[in-house]
């Protein structure tokens, strides 16, 4: 809840303060450009997945290229220092586990810009558009703007907010339910131990600053299954799947559900199986 707080902040800010011509005007015109761009300014700002999709809207509002947002989106929650140092940490000083977590965000971020980019529709879901307008604060008082900011973030949390507390609260009834044995069918394969820890990563919906804490505590699965935990949970989970449907066309919010589930999957299945994650 605080992150999306100040994801919900952070978007406001940008609507409040930042103008659109002045936005635009920093944006590269070059599709690799765009992407190192949207990529690399997840390596600066910590923000975290439960925050990041209302700033990803406003920016597309803004005038942002979609495939610039998209790939920051996805790549943010899991590449920023924040996370980095957790990882670390989790896996006991392994930078194998922190370099494959940031290949895995670069790649996927890369395909499913590039998608964003390839599609020829615009990519906001229509009721998003509607609802959205673009407001002119270069005349209010830098009172009146911090006033703006409240009424903006307080309209984006609420929008944004009812999905992490249903997100919230099918995760616990998840772990209420599900039998405490039952991961222990998945640990002699390594397809089903990557599925199973995909599918749990999804279900829990835990922030990616405290994921690597569990995906280390199964310590009877293999690297590449913990690797596609930290990797799936920051792009794809029950409280993101709602924000994306309200925010995106149908054709992307698939795109952003099974794009990033068979890349992650495929790619930690082939660094276990080619030896990339021990040590």
């Amino acid at each position: 809840m605080p992150f999306l707080v100040i994801g919900a902040l952070f978007s406001a800010t940008i609507e409040v303060f930042v103008s659109t011509e002045r936005l635009l005007r920093c944006i590269p015109k070059s599709l690799v450009g765009g992407l190192v761009l949207g990529i690399g300014a997840g390596f600066i700002l910590p923000t975290c997945e439960c925050g990041v999709v209302p700033i990803v809207r406003r920016l597309m509002h803004k005038g942002v290229p979609p495939f610039i947002a998209i790939a920051y989106m996805l790549a943010a929650p899991i590449v920023n220092p924040v996370v980095l140092v957790s990882t670390y940490l989790a896996f006991r000083g392994s930078m194998t586990m922190v370099l494959a977590r940031i290949v895995l965000a670069v790649l996927v971020a890369t395909v499913l810009g590039l998608y964003a980019r390839w599609l020829p529709k615009v990519l906001m879901h229509p009721k998003g558009q509607q609802d959205e307008h673009e407001h002119d604060h270069s005349h209010q008082t830098f009172i009146q703007k911090i006033r703006s900011v409240m009424v903006h973030s307080a309209q984006e949390f609420m929008d944004m907010g009812k999905f992490l507390i249903i997100g919230a609260m099918a995760a616990a009834a998840f772990k209420t339910l599900l039998p405490e044995d039952i991961m222990s069918f998945f640990t002699g394969n390594l397809v089903l131990s990557i599925m199973g820890m995909m599918i749990l990563a999804i279900l829990l919906s835990i922030c990616s600053e405290a994921d690597a804490f569990v995906a280390a505590s199964f310590q009877t699965f293999p690297a590449g299954a913990h690797l596609a935990f930290i990797a799936i949970g920051p792009m794809v989970d029950l409280k993101l799947i709602g924000m994306y449907a309200v925010t995106f066309h149908r054709k992307m919010v698939l795109a952003l559900v099974f794009g990033p589930s068979l890349l992650i999957f495929v790619l930690s299945w082939l660094f276990e199986q080619i030896g990339l994650l021990n040590g």
